[in-house]
């Protein structure tokens, strides 16, 4: 008998809600994870339970995801550790009410939610020895809808509110997503984004005003659990069905259409531009 292949995934933002439940139900499933997050503390602990309840291997990176020389030197680190990722799940992500800026002076909305995913799997694809058979799977939401992305002011947060600054970073996550499974047409890579749902989790516990607790607590009330608003990123990572399905955005493990501005083919190529413009600058 065949023993089973086991593959590696690698969650960013594991160690609470949607990535926490990620990185459980792919570990049932018998994936070795590549764990990253800020927390050494957390990052152990969570290794250390995975381990202990389902065997199977996990490397640790502690990183910054705001900074993009930490994740440049990150992506170093991983590529001369591993040879192949068989996914790459970018979900780490926050929303910030009150403007502020990441370490590389990017208003830290864009620099988290879209800059992240940018930068690690650009890396990634660059300088891992093998990437066939790499399914890359970005967290995005409906909240991209009703909302258009001003480049020219993006990554300053122009005119910020708190609210519209995560619309635009989830539709950078769907332009990103179409323009690079476009890109990767004919490779042996597929790039899926996907709504998780309304899930309760920490995601908006970073801010501390009365008024925006109040509202958080109110939408936490109506959401569904983390384990459940992990299910499509599982299903995308694991299942057989969509080996080969790219350029496709998915709520509750189906595809749907995102909203119409999201297929602005100029627009993604624009933002791409831009956001390698941003990376070479700033690991220059």
């Amino acid at each position: 008998m065949k023993s089973k292949i086991t593959k590696t995934a690698l969650v960013t933002g594991c160690t609470s809600g949607i990535g926490l439940e990620t990185c459980i139900g792919l570990a049932k499933q018998n994936f070795n994870l590549i764990l990253i997050s800020r927390s050494d503390e957390k990052l152990s602990s969570l290794s250390k339970e995975i381990i202990g309840k389902y065997g199977i291997k996990t490397k640790c990176f502690v990183c910054d995801l705001s900074s993009l020389k930490d994740i440049n030197k990150m992506c170093i680190e991983i590529c001369n550790y591993y040879n192949h990722i068989d996914v790459i799940i970018n979900n780490a992500g926050a929303i910030y009410m009150d403007k502020q800026f990441s370490v590389d002076g990017l208003e830290m909305t864009f620099a988290l939610n879209h800059m992240s995913y940018f930068a690690l799997t650009t890396n990634l694809l660059e300088n891992l020895h093998n990437i066939d058979d790499l399914r890359i799977i970005n967290v995005s939401s409906q909240a991209h809808r009703n909302i258009k992305i001003d480049l020219d002011g993006l990554d300053r947060g122009d005119n910020y509110n708190g609210w519209f600054a995560y619309k635009k970073s989830k539709l950078a996550n769907i332009y990103f997503t179409y323009y690079m499974a476009k890109k990767l047409l004919g490779k042996s890579i597929t790039v899926n984004c996907l709504h998780p749902g309304v899930v309760n989790t920490n995601i908006a516990n970073n801010n501390e005003k009365l008024y925006y607790k109040i509202i958080t607590s109110i939408i936490k009330y109506f959401s569904i659990s983390a384990k459940e608003g992990a299910q499509t990123s599982i299903y995308l990572a694991t299942n057989d069905l969509v080996s080969n399905v790219t350029g496709l955005y998915f709520k509750n493990c189906r595809p749907i259409k995102t909203s119409k501005v999201s297929y602005d083919e100029k627009v993604a190529l624009e933002l791409w531009k831009k956001s390698k413009r941003i990376l070479e600058k700033i690991s220059a």
